[in-house]
């Protein structure tokens, strides 16, 4: 069994579902409100678990009623909670959603208790847990947070996977560590403080991963949406774009990237290559874009076999 931690972070989605998105200082009506759970780090655990994964989330929510119903949520989906810690000094945190006809999003984020997930609280629980085939993190808690854990990943023998959102510059001491970097194609020229201009292509993509790989990461993939994923390794040293097939209808595509991530961490745990983990997190990511939220969405193990097996 894949053995998983994730520490990041902890939301609860307000969704609110319209024809189209209003524009500056236009109120758009007659929307469908729903509540979701959601934050990149949940996301990516209840995603690994679906698949079948021991899953711990390492995390910080409010003493509030949000951050009970962010807990029970993770437990009911199978995620191991003992390390989800209480904060009176932040509310859990929230994001609020609009999700249009064609699934697009656009996303407002409270980071609340987030913020405040010391790096002492990470290492404690990586520590106690003692081992792990990988460690999930993103950039919703503290950078310096995200540099401890890279740094005690290593010790418990597991690969770190880091997923740059939101998109800020990451120091070397993090990117040394990292088995694998998931930016979008925005992150992944912001991590860098790079301008490659209007529209990514082959080469921008393939220039933004060597940099990358030349600061240690070991390898370097990028999602590009409705155009699949791009991959580059320190071993192959040039860039790989496997394309996706778009369902016929898409109904939400919150929590696809994180989707995506859960399936290529569970694929690479089982020891696949990279370019079989790229492609069944493609797969994993096609499959939830169907489903309302961002979590609700992700599929279950079988679901990924019998999606691979068609």
């Amino acid at each position: 069994m894949v053995i998983a931690i994730v520490v990041g972070s902890i939301n609860v989605d307000f969704m609110i579902y319209l024809e189209r998105f209003p524009s500056a200082d236009e109120t758009v009506s007659d929307g469908v409100f729903e509540i979701h759970f959601g934050g990149k780090g949940a996301n990516q655990a209840v995603g690994l678990a679906r698949l079948g994964s021991k899953v711990y989330m390492v995390g910080l929510v409010g003493a509030d009623s949000f951050g009970d119903m962010a807990i029970e949520n993770l437990r009911r989906n199978g995620v191991a909670v003992d390390y989800v810690r209480r904060t009176d000094r932040s509310h859990t945190g929230t994001a609020f959603i609009l999700v249009n006809r064609y699934g697009g999003t656009m996303i407002a984020v409270a980071p609340g208790a987030n913020r405040l997930l010391k790096p002492e609280d990470a290492e404690n629980a990586l520590r106690s847990i003692g081992k792990a085939d990988v460690v999930l993190s993103q950039l919703e808690i503290p950078v310096e947070t995200v540099a401890r854990i890279a740094r005690v990943s290593g010790d418990i023998g597991a690969k770190l996977i880091l997923t740059p959102s939101p998109a800020k510059r990451i120091p070397n001491e993090i990117l040394e560590r990292v088995h694998t970097i998931v930016p979008n194609r925005v992150e992944a020229c912001k991590i860098l403080g790079m301008d490659l201009g209007e529209g990514l292509d082959e080469q921008g993509l393939e220039t933004i991963a060597r940099e990358l790989v030349k600061k240690g990461v070991e390898n370097v993939v990028i999602t590009l949406g409705e155009k699949g994923a791009a991959y580059y390794t320190k071993a192959s040293k040039s860039i790989t774009i496997i394309p996706t097939t778009r369902p016929e209808k898409v109904v939400d595509t919150t929590g696809a990237g994180d989707s995506f991530t859960a399936c290529y961490s569970y694929a690479i745990a089982l020891g696949r290559s990279v370019e079989e983990a790229v492609r069944i997190g493609i797969t994993c990511a096609s499959i939830k874009i169907t489903r309302k939220g961002a979590q609700e969405g992700m599929p279950k193990l079988e679901e990924l076999l019998d999606k691979i097996s068609q």
